[in-house]
């Protein structure tokens, strides 16, 4: 259960719906690929990967100005797939 956890999160986070492309992956290679997906994202946006989640999050709900070229619901999208991801390595690690 959990590869299916951390693949669904791949591919939200890469933006793309392959089919099953990670299932012959194991879960330590699905982290992997989460890890630097992370550090992608954080390289792109200049700050950590929970702030730039936070940030999204509050001008969402204030109606500020949203990173160019991305609409309210995909940041929404993007917002629930981090959580997710954090929950589900924190769930993980225990």
């Amino acid at each position: 259960m959990a590869r299916s956890i951390l693949e669904n999160r791949i591919v939200k986070l890469e933006g793309r719906n392959p089919v099953r492309p990670y299932e012959h992956l194991t879960d330590e290679e699905l982290d992997a690929r989460l890890a630097a997906i992370a550090v992608r994202i954080e390289a792109e946006a200049g700050v950590k990967m929970a702030d730039y989640v936070e940030a999204l999050a509050q001008a969402v709900s204030a109606d500020e100005p949203l990173p160019e070229g991305m609409t309210k619901m995909e940041i929404r999208s993007l917002i629930a797939s981090f959580r997710n991801v954090a929950s589900t390595r924190s769930h993980h690690a225990q």
